[in-house]
């Protein structure tokens, strides 16, 4: 039998279901969001990042750059010939960048490629004063790349050495061998058919120019378009992580040490073709560059990754503002400021780039 409900009790239902305010239907009716509140709401939700600018910061760079000298100085820098003078100035820092971020791709220094490339000249040269033919010269210069990849690879990847300690280690030993076998003389006995081979021009630029794009082509497409690249960049990004997913971390580092070495060996011959001699303590002063370039284009393009494009647009800056800046009357001396300078502002806007990307 259902219990009667009191009157109170209804009475008391009854006021908690109705409303204490009557409902205004002019206040139920919204009106639709229109195309600026979206705008504004997305605003407020979105604060503003300096890391929108950084792809395209050192891009836009060069273009300032280029544009202001062409107007400070329209009758020397301006010109097809000072153009053709500055890339093929960087033909062979173009060639060293290319070397050096492969192993910096998976997280490893190599600082010995500059002193792999000048020894691959002195080797070419004194081999051939000393009556070998082209073949071997060349065959045992090329054979120095592959070498020395293999000893600072397993320095470092077997051995655990750091790689900055061990490749700087190795750019000493290298400049020392150098001077011994060349008896600390500049080294002229370079091969005629090398030095025509390296001065040969196609579309206003010399070989060594069209080996570095072609090098660069292909560099890219393994970085972007390939499991390697991607794998490279794992392995740099996290070791840790690569080798639980079970990528063979030591076996690319491997690789990335050989290949590297092999094309310093090879960049070496077109640079004492280039020249027509070789000085066997150059390769301090073909260090620096490179390296400026690959951390200058890691803060561009891709933040926070060394890739070829922006390696490209950084040796390009830097050789533009270089000129320039020689062409207005400064000494060259601005080539070290430079160059020093431009690598202190590269990793310092890295770091501040990828701080506010993750933000």
């Amino acid at each position: 039998m259902r219990p009667e409900v009191g009157k109170e009790s209804q009475l008391h239902i009854e006021t908690a279901s109705t409303p204490l305010v009557e409902a205004d239907p002019a206040l139920d009716a919204e009106s639709p969001p229109t195309e600026a509140d979206d705008t504004d709401r997305r605003r407020a939700k979105t604060p503003f990042s300096w890391a929108v600018f950084g792809p395209w910061a050192v891009p836009a760079l060069l273009v300032i750059l280029f544009i202001t000298f062409c107007f400070a100085s329209p009758h020397i820098f301006a010109t097809t010939t000072n153009v053709q003078v500055i890339v093929d100035g960087q033909a062979t820092i173009v060639l060293l960048a290319m070397a050096l971020i492969i192993p910096l791709r998976a997280g490893d220094f190599d600082l010995s490629i500059s002193a792999v490339m000048v020894l691959s000249g002195v080797i070419a040269g004194v081999l051939t004063a000393h009556g070998y033919s082209a073949l071997i010269a060349f065959g045992a210069a090329i054979l120095l790349g592959p070498l020395i990849g293999m000893i600072n690879s397993l320095l470092v990847v077997a051995f655990g050495v750091d790689s900055l300690i061990a490749t700087l280690g190795m750019l000493t030993v290298l400049t020392g061998i150098g001077r011994l076998i060349s008896k600390e003389n500049l080294v002229t006995s370079i091969p005629q058919g090398l030095i025509h081979l390296s001065s040969h021009r196609l579309f206003g630029f010399n070989t060594a120019v069209w080996a570095g794009w072609i090098v660069a082509l292909g560099l890219w497409y393994v970085f972007e378009l390939t499991p390697t690249g991607r794998f490279l960049l794992f392995i740099g990004g996290n070791r840790n992580s690569a080798k639980l997913v079970g990528l063979r971390v030591s076996r690319f580092r491997f690789g990335a040490y050989i290949v590297s070495g092999t094309l310093a060996a090879l960049v070496g011959l077109l640079f004492a073709g280039s020249l027509g001699s070789v000085d066997p303590g150059a390769g301090g002063s073909y260090l620096l560059p490179p390296i400026t370039a690959a951390f200058l284009g890691a803060s561009a393009i891709k933040l926070g990754r060394f890739n070829v494009i922006g390696t490209l647009v950084a040796i390009y800056l830097l050789a533009v503002g270089i000129s320039g800046l020689q062409l207005l009357g400064l000494a060259g001396w601005i080539s070290d400021v430079f160059n020093g300078g431009c690598l202190i502002v590269a990793v310092s806007f890295s770091i501040l780039f990828r701080r506010a990307a993750t933000k």
